[in-house]
């Protein structure tokens, strides 16, 4: 069976890294591109092929002559920053909103069949506040271009190891708190969810994508992910 052509845009970032690292730890045969503004070194895997396409300008991309993702393939995309990062509200408006939209036009135009968004639990595009609308108003944008199938993610809060690629100070504190909750054994499912599920749950999808819509929450991923772990484990012999 032929590789399933993807590409995913965000790598470099703390959810995309995860999605990165479990597709190219899946039992499943994929022809990624990593699409992003400075290299991504990768450590190479057994089951899949694995190119970095280096864009210091992603807006350049939409109106590349190089196709963004072949068609029928998969366009995964994990692109975000904050407020603070881009340098405002509208600056970060035109990462999260206008550039993901540009760019998933550009996929749909190029034939890809499937698109994976990572968007935030409380996405609205109604929302009085800027980052809920700015993920709703996405959300909303990427269903109207017509995939065959559309996956959101809704993730609430992401735990994870160490430091965040790049500093978050708020979302760190409420980590250790949801983290030190967690490891005197109170239930902190509805809070937050491990970043290598979600990386898990993205790479369970793009071998098996469920057809038309779908708007995929914290227990939705973290089923998928060990639906991921088991089929792995089920291809090691173990």
């Amino acid at each position: 069976m032929a590789p399933i052509a993807l590409t995913i845009v965000g790598s470099t970032g703390l959810t995309g890294a995860a999605a990165l690292a479990a597709l190219l730890n899946s039992p499943t045969s994929f022809a990624i591109t990593a699409l992003s503004r400075r290299a991504d070194a990768q450590a190479p895997s057994t089951n899949s092929t694995f190119t970095n396409r280096v864009e210091p300008d992603l807006a350049a991309v939409a109106s590349a002559a190089e196709p963004l993702v072949p068609a029928g393939g998969v366009y995964i995309t994990a692109l975000g920053t904050t407020r603070a990062q881009a340098g405002g509200v509208a600056q970060q408006e035109a990462i999260d909103l206008t550039l993901n939209r540009e760019l998933a036009t550009r996929a749909k135009k190029d034939g890809a069949s499937t698109i994976i968004v990572v968007s935030s639990a409380g996405a609205d595009a109604h929302s009085y506040f800027a980052y809920p609308r700015i993920k709703g108003q996405l959300e909303e944008d990427v269903k109207a271009l017509g995939f065959e199938r559309t996956v959101i993610l809704r993730p609430a809060t992401l735990l994870y190891a160490g430091h965040r690629p790049e500093k978050r100070t708020a979302e760190g504190w409420f980590v250790g708190l949801i983290k030190g909750a967690r490891a005197i054994g109170l239930p902190t499912g509805a809070l937050g969810i491990d970043v290598e599920d979600v990386g898990a749950a993205i790479a369970q999808i793009a071998a098996n994508p469920p057809d038309g819509v779908s708007t995929l929450y914290d227990h939705d991923l973290v089923k998928l992910a060990a639906e991921f772990r088991a089929s792995k484990a089920a291809a090691e012999g173990k």
